[in-house]
């Protein structure tokens, strides 16, 4: 067991609180050791040690969910709650919003029965494995483990809907990822999108179209030296290599450990155009920046911990998709990549050239390859189909049929194989059921962002050209990351952007990127 934490706690002590944040900081010191297995999983370990690494991976399991569902912990929370309810006055905001992520933790792992909660964290560490190993298999080769994974997940969501009291079974899972909207919202939200995203598209094809298309880049692109430019960038950023480091994964990119121990695994291949690594490293090195960057008087609460996938992807969109695709970006970019892989005046390494490689729309029927405009339309798709298939409203066998209908409709684009269509996508590997329908809003989270930064900042573009992230970071540490979980995801947006959240900027983003090129 972990020591006991040594907080700020209520004026006046509530009974049990004290030993309330005793368990929930031993839990999240288990909560760190799982993390750290699977990240291993995913770069050191080797092929033959994946069956022991699971049964570890569940033991630990098995501990967080006994601990935590224990009826000594279940009747403490109750008899803190009554405490806090009752005497407000007397209690710090951060510890009233402790208690109620104490709640909302205890309420997701004791929605679900300990087989069914451990099956779900072992198709999450396991899947992304399952999916590298899909690519090269048919349709009806991997079917029936999706099969598996969706009954597993409808049981999921069935039980939780009943826990939580909500009007589906998908919105009880889109309550792990976006606790704030429903999936009511979210239809309206896709709705206010498509028709002037769809315009926006259509013009900047027809602009596109207008000029001789970029160059093609061109250049020995070893990973050593991606990996060089990669780590100066992360330093750009502000990362802390002191707390955190850099690693090369062959399967999808990701963050785990802790505030202390961020590791960054991102896809790098010896012949890769170094874009792509890059990419990896500006998004997942964002998610690693919110790690260092958490309240630490709180570290080992659930206060202090992140808001979770909803603002986390809405950083890594900021720094990756809307700042690292600027020009101004690529300015500061191009000259130290020209060195580093030795391609002196190389035409393809033209800041210009670079920045318009990276703006181009290309529909596509993967999208991973597709540009941050039509990723969305790729996002609606996929949510419909999953929302559907958790809701009972389609078979998995149906699956492919449903999907190539729906990629034609939203994308224009029949995939040739399962491996263009329903294979590609990851979360139906993991089980990460209701994260689909955040990348949207995170996206339009992120341009609200970039808003309030650029009005903040008089010189925020010259800040980018020469590489000043920092105060960018410095930024967030303030406004978004410091808050830790004392304020919901929704409510902390409308104190960024003083009204609710809103679309506009993000059609604001898209005009100006591609029909304008102001910013």
């Amino acid at each position: 067991m972990s020591e006991q934490p040594n907080l700020k706690a209520v004026s006046l002590e509530a009974a049990g609180y004290k030993d309330l944040k005793y368990y929930f900081a031993n839990l999240n010191t288990l909560f760190s050791i799982r993390g750290t297995l699977a990240v291993d999983m995913m770069t050191a370990m080797p092929a033959g040690g994946l069956a022991r690494r699971m049964n570890d991976i569940t033991a630990i399991t098995k501990r967080i969910y006994a601990e935590t569902t224990t009826q000594a912990v279940t009747r403490l929370l109750e008899q803190v709650e009554t405490e806090a309810e009752n005497n407000k006055d007397d209690w710090d905001a951060w510890d009233l919003a402790n208690v109620v992520e104490m709640r909302r933790i205890h309420s997701h792992l004791s929605a679900l029965p300990p087989d069914i909660y451990i099956a779900s964290v072992q198709v999450a560490n396991e899947g992304r494995k399952r999916h590298a190993a899909a690519q090269g298999q048919s349709w009806d080769a991997v079917e029936p483990y999706i099969s598996q994974v969706i009954d597993l997940y409808r049981k999921v969501a069935d039980l939780k809907q009943k826990k939580f009291n909500v009007d589906s079974p998908y919105k009880a899972l889109l309550l792990g990822y976006a606790s704030d909207i429903s999936d009511k919202q979210m239809d309206t939200l896709y709705d206010s999108l498509l028709d002037p995203l769809a315009k926006i598209r259509d013009e900047a094809i027809q602009k596109q179209n207008e000029v001789a298309p970029p160059i093609k880049l061109d250049g020995d692109f070893s990973r050593g030296d991606q990996m060089w430019l990669n780590k100066t960038v992360l330093e750009m950023m502000g990362f802390d290599f002191n707390r955190g480091s850099l690693q090369v994964t062959a399967l999808s990119p990701m963050v785990g450990g802790s505030s202390d121990d961020a590791r960054i695994l991102v896809r790098c291949g010896q012949s890769d155009n170094f874009l792509n690594s890059m990419e990896d490293t500006l998004y997942q090195g964002a998610c690693g920046l919110y790690l260092q960057n958490l309240p630490e008087n709180w570290s080992n609460q659930p206060v202090g911990q992140d808001l979770g996938t909803l603002m986390m992807t809405a950083g890594s969109i900021l720094y990756e998709t809307i700042i690292g695709r600027t020009p101004q970006f690529f300015d500061f970019v191009a000259v130290r990549a020209e060195g580093v892989f030795r391609q002196f005046k190389n035409k393809s390494f033209e800041p210009e050239n670079l920045y318009r490689l990276k703006k181009m729309i290309t529909p596509t029927a993967q999208r991973n390859d597709a540009d941050e405009l039509t990723k969305i339309f790729h996002d609606v798709m996929r949510y419909r189909i999953e929302r559907d298939l958790i809701n009972g409203q389609l078979s998995t066998k149906d699956l492919p049929d449903r999907w190539n209908e729906d990629s034609k409709k939203y994308l224009g684009i029949s995939p040739k194989n399962a491996i263009q269509g329903p294979l590609q996508n990851p979360d139906w590997f993991t089980g990460r059921f209701g994260f689909i329908p955040t990348n949207t809003l995170s996206h339009i989270m992120a341009a609200t962002i970039h808003e309030k930064l650029y009005n903040v900042m008089p010189n925020f573009s010259e800040m980018v050209r020469y590489g000043d992230l920092k105060p960018i970071g410095q930024w967030m540490k303030d406004n978004v990351f410091q808050k830790g979980r004392r304020t919901g995801t929704m409510e902390l947006m409308t104190q960024i952007a003083g009204q609710e959240l809103s679309v506009a900027p993000l059609l604001s983003h898209f005009e100006r990127r591609y029909l304008s090129d102001k910013r």
